[in-house]
C-alpha cells in the first residue's frame, strides 16, 4: 500500500510511494490528508486526482535535490498543527525527503538534533541526505 510505511506519531504516518489502486484502503484505515513531497514531474497530477476522487485531502510540498526551504518547513507546521486534516500521511517516493523534512522540522520545533535525527532516519532518510540536514543546521562535522 504505501513503501517504507512508519507509524511515526498516531496522528502522522510515513512512506515512501504510494501504490494508487490502494489509495481507498488509507482513507478506510482513517487518514485525512496526504502530503506528498515529490516534484510534479514524478507524478503528483495522477495522485492529486485519484486521493481526491477518494475524499481525502491532497496536498503537494514539493521537495528536490537540496534541502527543504524554511517556507517548506513552516508550511509542513501549519497543516500539522490543523488537527481536523488528521490523521497525515507524509511521503515522497522512497521516504528519503520525508525523513530529511521530518528531522528540520522536529529540530525547529525544539527537539534536540540526534532525536530528531533518529527519527528521520526512521522515516526513511539516508546519509547523503542526513549530509544535507546536518548542513542546514549547522551541525556538519
Amino acid at each position: 500500500m504505501v513503501a517504507n510505511y512508519n507509524r511515526l506519531r498516531p496522528q502522522l504516518a510515513t512512506g515512501g510511494s504510494i501504490d494508487l489502486d490502494k489509495v481507498s484502503a488509507l482513507k478506510q484505515k482513517g487518514f485525512r490528508t496526504i502530503v506528498d513531497l515529490r516534484t510534479p514531474e514524478e507524478g503528483t497530477a495522477e495522485e492529486k486526482a485519484v486521493v481526491e476522487a477518494a475524499g481525502m485531502r491532497y496536498i503537494n510540498l514539493p521537495v528536490s535535490a537540496g534541502a527543504p526551504s524554511d517556507a517548506l518547513i513552516a508550511e509542513l507546521g501549519e497543516i500539522l498543527a490543523d488537527t481536523s486534516g488528521a490523521p497525515v500521511l507524509l511521503h515522497c517516493a522512497s521516504g528519503n525527503r520525508v525523513g530529511a523534512v521530518w528531522a528540520i522540522y522536529r529540530v525547529r520545533k525544539g527537539a534536540p538534533l540526534e532525536t530528531a535525527l533518529e527519527e528521520g532516519r526512521a522515516a526513511g532518510m539516508r546519509s547523503a541526505r542526513e549530509a544535507q540536514v546536518r548542513e542546514l543546521l549547522g551541525t556538519a562535522d
